[in-house]
């Protein structure tokens, strides 16, 4: 969904709702990009072997308090699934919103991602298709690598036909991003700016992406008066979370106001809940309330 903080546009509905979840510099002053820490490669690979692959959905809302009082009701879905496929990580998702604004039509819009990224975060796959009004208006598709030893990575896209997209050095995917965010709230070592390609928006897929603190959540431990209605959060007991802030910028006006800021805790094994997705003229809220563990894929 692109929705800036100039207004509601659809132009790009699915506009980098993850992870996307994942899918994942401070906000005042100038931008530096952050040099990979001495050893992250693995602490990528301790944060990956603690993530367990999962299917979530959410529910979607209009957070009053945060929206313009145009948007008189937003409801919608959002499904996410990330899984191991031992050759590398697999992201799909699914997500509509049913937006009524005061004046006006009803606005039902939505998108699916179908991702694929090489464990080692060197290259990946993308689908992603953009629906209104129940009908698809727009798919996009295509593939990327990083950096080799010969030249600077790429993205090349079938859909639409022959576009290439230069990647700037340090760019990484959207798994490989997550992982990050994990190692450094591990380590206290937010904030930290990264430059993320995901294939979707109209700026050719890249973003910056601010990732700043909020707090950190203590393990719990199980609940014995847990309701079976929320019986699967029994899969979160245990695990340490972290209130983590995402801004998106257009790659090169990090000095302008984000195009727009997400706010989600996220947990050592990779599951986020609590999802905020603030586009300027309102604010959705996403709540868990779906999680099952998939099995072990057997590499």
């Amino acid at each position: 969904m692109r929705i800036g903080r100039k207004g509601l546009a659809l132009r790009g509905a699915g506009r980098r709702s993850w992870l996307s979840l994942m899918a994942f510099a401070c906000l005042a002053g100038s931008f530096q990009p952050a040099t990979a820490a001495p050893g992250l490669a693995k602490e990528l690979q301790a944060v990956a072997a603690e993530i367990e692959p999962h299917r979530a959905a959410y529910d979607l809302r209009l957070d009053r308090s945060l929206s313009s009082p145009d948007i008189a009701s937003a409801v919608g879905r959002l499904e996410f699934e990330w899984a191991d496929v031992c050759s590398g990580w697999t992201v799909q998702q699914r997500s509509r919103v049913l937006l009524d604004r005061a004046e006006g039509p009803r606005i039902d819009f939505g998108w699916t991602l179908n991702s694929w990224e090489a464990k080692d975060g060197q290259r990946y796959r993308f689908i992603i298709r953009r629906f209104l009004d129940g009908r698809e208006s727009a798919e996009t598709r295509g593939e990327a690598e990083l950096t080799t030893a010969e030249e600077l990575g790429k993205a090349t896209f079938s859909k639409p036909e022959g576009l290439k997209i230069a990647l700037p050095e340090d760019t990484v995917f959207p798994t490989s991003h997550s992982l990050e965010i994990l190692a450094r709230a591990k380590k206290d070592e937010l904030p930290f700016w990264r430059v993320v390609f995901d294939g979707s928006g109209e700026d050719g897929g890249l973003a910056g992406v601010s990732a700043l603190p909020v707090r950190s959540i203590p393990a719990e431990k199980p609940s014995p008066q847990q309701s079976e209605k929320d019986a699967f959060r029994k899969h979160l007991d245990g695990h340490p979370g972290w209130r983590v802030q995402l801004a998106f910028f257009a790659p090169d006006e990090v000095d302008t106001l984000p195009l727009h800021e997400q706010t989600l805790t996220l947990y050592s094994n990779g599951v986020a809940d609590d999802l905020v997705f603030d586009y300027g003229d309102f604010t959705l809220r996403a709540n868990l309330v779906e999680l099952e563990l998939l099995p072990d894929p057997g590499c």
